[in-house]
């Protein structure tokens, strides 16, 4: 079995995945994060270079994307043996230091190799001609392949995440229709939260949106305290690695500058949102409530944010979902220095809270819905938040 170390100042090409339409701001939120990275905006990502430093850091702050990926190589091949041959050249050793659970994944567009099983296997049989042991251990770390094919150029890259970057590990209960933990603060930065701002969800199901409000407001790294792939490979220093996440806790916010309201009319909805916050470590930052939205009051502020995922339904004329959000807004009118955003599936339910001042189009578990700014043209946008408030490298 081979296995050797990249220098820490190796150059990686990496590529952070993103969710449909989120690829702008998350090239944004890589350019708060490794500034020296040069993010570039791409279909389904952002491309950007670096060291394993800066793998390192975008694994631990990016709190939109859903997983890193390394760069290995690029080969041409225009027959099977072609590719099995180029691609057992690729430098890939550096990322394998013991026997591994192999799992690749293949797509290939505009290729003369079109068959993404053939490919798999070519794949496979390469790392194997490389010196690559394979093992069913569950206990063995797992690597994950992907060959992606384009026009005969075929990119092989390996998976440094591990385990889904959405997967914070607190959300273990929904309240039916959950977002997405990268999806919740794409829809903050998009609605302009920041954390000089009061935030409100008065309809917080899984609670996922004051969660990662609060986790964005105390400067707490979203990776912290999980496991990655990279710390698999032989590459990976551990030393490096515990300096970026003690910078980290140190610069980790105690208390947050304002308050963040969260409130549900059901018990059992509102006991799962408290149990998740728990397990977020953000339950002591929220102020939680049981009241509909009707009932609810919230205390002047300067400048505050109400944002909140509502029910879309079926049934668009059903009048119990229309006054739904015309109680959205009239807490917003009732409620000095809060504005409004709903992300939901149509113009005409938006309206219902007031007169829409934007909409930024999403989609969110295969529908496409939009965020859409309600009502109070008084009310001046908030600067434009840091997604990820990190030590820069």
């Amino acid at each position: 079995m081979w296995s050797a170390s990249l220098p820490s100042s190796t150059r990686l090409e990496l590529f952070a995945i993103a969710a449909p339409g989120l690829e702008g701001i998350l090239a944004r939120e890589l350019a708060q994060i490794v500034p020296s990275a040069q993010p570039r905006e791409v279909p389904g990502g952002v491309m950007l270079h670096g060291d394993l430093s800066t793998l390192y850091r975008v694994n631990l702050w990016t709190r939109l994307a859903t997983r890193v990926l390394v760069r290995i190589g690029t080969v041409r091949a225009l027959h099977f043996e072609e590719l099995r041959r180029k691609t057992s050249a690729l430098p890939i050793q550096s990322f394998v230091r013991s026997a591994v659970r192999l799992r690749v994944s293949a797509t290939a567009h505009r290729c003369r190799l079109i068959h993404t099983g053939a490919i798999i296997e070519r794949v496979e049989l390469a790392l194997a001609d490389a010196g690559l042991t394979t093992t069913l251990d569950e206990a063995a770390p797992l690597l994950q392949v992907f060959i992606r094919g384009d026009s005969d150029l075929f990119t092989l890259s390996i998976d440094s995440s591990g385990e889904l970057l959405h997967r914070r590990g607190y959300r273990l209960e929904d309240g039916g229709a959950p977002l997405r933990e990268t999806l919740a603060p794409a829809l903050l930065e998009l609605a302009g939260y920041a954390p000089a701002l009061a935030f409100c969800d008065p309809m917080c199901g899984a609670a996922t949106l004051a969660i990662e409000a609060a986790m964005l407001a105390l400067q707490r790294a979203p990776g912290i305290g999980r496991r990655f792939a990279f710390q698999d490979w032989a590459s990976y220093s551990p030393l490096l690695w515990q300096q970026i996440t003690a910078e980290a806790r140190r610069d980790e916010r105690v208390q947050l500058a304002q308050p963040i309201f969260v409130s549900d009319r059901d018990p059992k909805v509102l006991d799962l949102a408290r149990r998740n916050a728990d397990r977020a470590g953000v339950l002591a930052h929220l102020q939680l409530q049981c009241t509909d939205v009707r009932n609810l009051r919230l205390p002047p502020v300067e400048q505050g944010l109400v944002l909140c995922n509502p029910p879309y339904g079926k049934r668009l004329r059903d009048p119990r979902l229309i006054d739904t959000y015309r109680s959205l807004g009239a807490l917003s009118r009732r409620s000095p220095g809060f504005r409004l955003s709903v992300f939901t599936t149509t113009a005409q339910l938006a309206t219902a809270a007031g007169t829409v001042r934007g909409v930024h189009w999403l989609r969110n578990g295969g529908l496409r819905v939009g965020l859409f700014s309600v009502g109070k043209p008084d009310v001046a946008p908030a600067p434009s938040p840091s997604l990820a408030s990190s030590p820069q490298a």
